[in-house]
């Protein structure tokens, strides 16, 4: 796949030669796991990022079905599960396509019983969905990956789930890459979980986990990927896409080593890359895209945006101070929350813009070859993902309303944003103040009295009854009349277009036409910005593009309560900015509010409202001085 710059590395270590006998015997064993793994249960599955460690367990799990398959006449069933993030590095996603395709036919050609199955992330948990919807913030150093536990993590058990449905949780095995000496940390982990390369434990769930390389060094795995058959004593699938791609990464990718110290002693040669995520932030530079990009120039985009989101992530402006809703004393609690409307809004135009000048690209290059030219990287949002942004945007009541269908329309006129030099980038990360982040500064007080009882409204529905043909179908009910919800409490609310996750789906729309028809339409209601939040939300929720699951109006509720408070809030004086903020006539410090709440006994305690849990409004728990918003939890 990558064999035109395979010359590009260097190898400039040269490995001790070890005995086949004692690496082939060290497969075996692991082999021997797995084959007694996959005896106790009805299918196995292996989490497949098509990363060196994936790789090497899976050729050691294909040798452990063909052996059972000699012994019993009987392949046991495989079940690929790997993660489509919607931010990988695109070679990364190439070679996942191209070596599960290469497992496929070669696992059907012996008569092995694999599948490949491929799983994302929720629609709302996508991560610049969520990013740039001002859910959360960029996963930095220093701060708990849950990126990846939202991306990758639940997205496969999402998949084991279901799997756990048809054939009971106690039948499924799991195979893991995981290996000791990755890091301390995850050495630990795995020790506290019971990880074992020999014997598999009981999860939580109920199934049956192995790590079957958990002892092996990071040479090992490169052992088994260059050497094959001639040292593990099996005939394997051909790896050599995973061992090109890797060098392209700029890294060694060792053929032979030896087994134990000397191996550690040799300050561990064959460096493995980091692959995953273009857009990660979790590492301060990352060397392994930035050799790809190298080679493969026009990536090099992909990999400014990444470092703009990096160098803006502490700058103070970049912040919205407010939280996601009112405590139960009408206030509203400042400190640095998500992004701010202004940053937002700049990082959407910017990406948007590149998916415009890559599909303006592939046009042109399709006209001038007479054929059809595929984009070079995968579009990083859909229409379906940036309506979903612009719902969040409404939601939360921050950004300026219509926001995004200005965005949009823009884009439509040929307006393109450009990515910064590198002399504005630097400019931009020394503006961070790092002392600002996590420090509340104190609340907003509102003056806004709810009346209406905790239910979800759209006057829309009011004004224009159920005679008229403006009515979507989503807002009648099958006799026609308003369609209505009653909650668990008996509260009545209006409907909603329903589905198991908060998505968009444009699916009801019957053509290309109608769908521009509807685009058009909410230009024309909201780009002029004489609309508010609830309104813009009202619409797309009751023209049935934003979908959730049975319940979600009393969600759709608290929203409209809190974009109510936040209006009334700005009547008095705006709330931009941290600046803004503190010189509002209803601002108080969080000393002023503790001595309040101290001269009253009745007091509740301060409340901050975030939306942590996966599409749910904000839920509501007590501040701390140290509170720090990452991904996904904001």
């Amino acid at each position: 796949m990558y064999r035109d710059h395979s010359a590009d590395n260097i190898q400039t270590w040269t490995p001790a030669v070890v005995s086949k006998a004692v690496f082939s015997n060290r497969c075996q064993s692991a082999i021997d796991a797995i084959k007694a793994t996959m005896a106790q249960v009805t299918v196995t599955t292996v989490g497949m990022s098509y990363g060196k460690d994936s790789v090497t367990t899976l050729v050691l799990a294909l040798e452990a079905a063909r052996q059972i398959q000699t012994e019993t006449g009987t392949a046991p069933k495989i079940l690929l599960i790997t993660a489509d993030t919607g931010v990988e590095n695109p070679l990364q996603t190439k070679l996942a396509v191209q070596m599960s395709n290469r497992v496929l036919e070669w696992a059907d050609e012996r008569g092995l019983d694999v599948e490949q199955t491929w799983v994302t992330p929720d629609p709302i948990n996508s991560y610049l969905v969520s990013m740039l919807g001002m859910r959360g913030v960029a996963s930095v150093p220093g701060a708990s990956a849950t990126c990846s536990i939202q991306l990758k993590v639940e997205p496969m058990n999402k998949k084991r789930k279901e799997l756990a449905k048809t054939y009971g949780a106690e039948n499924i095995g799991v195979l893991t890459g995981v290996r000791h000496e990755e890091s301390t940390v995850r050495s630990a982990n795995m020790t506290k979980r019971g990880e074992s390369a020999t014997e598999a434990f009981r999860t939580e769930t109920g199934s049956l986990q192995l790590a079957p390389i958990a002892d092996w060094t990071e040479a090992d795995v490169w052992r088994l990927l260059n050497t094959g058959a001639r040292t593990s004593g099996f005939e394997m699938v051909d790896c050599e896409p995973v061992i090109l791609h890797y060098e392209l990464q700029g890294d060694a990718t060792c053929g032979t080593v030896s087994i134990g110290q000397t191996a550690k002693s040799a300050g561990r040669p064959c460096s493995g890359g980091r692959g995953g995520c273009f857009i990660c932030q979790k590492v301060d530079t990352d060397h392994s895209f930035l050799n790809v990009v190298e080679k493969v120039p026009y990536l090099e985009p992909l990999a400014r945006l990444s470092r703009l989101i990096r160098a803006g992530h502490f700058v103070p402006e970049n912040r919205n101070f407010i939280s996601k809703g009112a405590d139960e004393q009408n206030r509203v609690r400042v400190f640095s929350n998500a992004y701010s409307a202004p940053w937002t809004s700049y990082l959407l135009s910017l990406i948007m813009s590149l998916d415009e000048r890559e599909d303006e690209y592939a046009r042109a290059k399709s006209a001038k070859l007479g054929r059809k030219v595929a984009r070079r990287f995968p579009r990083l949002l859909t229409l379906e993902q940036q309506l979903l942004i612009a719902f969040q945007w409404s939601r939360y009541g921050v950004q300026a309303p219509g926001e995004y269908a200005r965005i949009r329309e823009a884009i439509l006129q040929g307006e393109r944003w450009d990515l910064p030099t590198d002399e504005e980038l630097s400019a931009l990360a020394a503006r961070a103040d790092r002392k600002l982040m996590g420090k509340t500064f104190g609340y907003l007080q509102s003056d806004f009295v709810n009346t209406r009882g905790g239910e979800y409204r759209d006057h829309y529905r009011d004004l224009i009854g159920t005679e008229t043909g403006c009515s979507p179908q989503v807002m009648l009910d099958d006799d026609g009349d308003r369609d209505l919800y009653v909650s668990g409490k008996g509260i009545i609310h209006d409907t909603i277009e329903l589905s198991d996750i908060v998505e968009a789906d444009l699916s009801d729309f019957e053509s290309e036409i109608e769908l521009e028809d509807f685009l058009w339409w909410y230009a024309m209601e909201f780009a002029a910005g004489e609309k508010g939040h609830n309104e813009e939300m009202n619409f797309l929720l009751r023209e049935g593009v934003i979908r959730a699951r049975s319940g979600y109006q009393s969600q759709l509720a608290e929203y409209q309560r809190y974009n109510l408070h936040l209006h009334a809030i700005r009547e008095k004086g705006p709330i931009g900015s941290l600046e803004q903020i503190m010189a509002h006539p209803q601002f108080v410090t969080a000393d002023q509010a503790k001595a309040t709440e101290d001269a009253t006994s009745n007091s509740a305690p301060a409340i901050i409202a975030t939306d942590r849990s996966t599409e749910e409004a904000p839920a509501k728990a007590k501040s701390t001085e140290t509170d720090q918003l990452d991904l996904f939890t904001a």
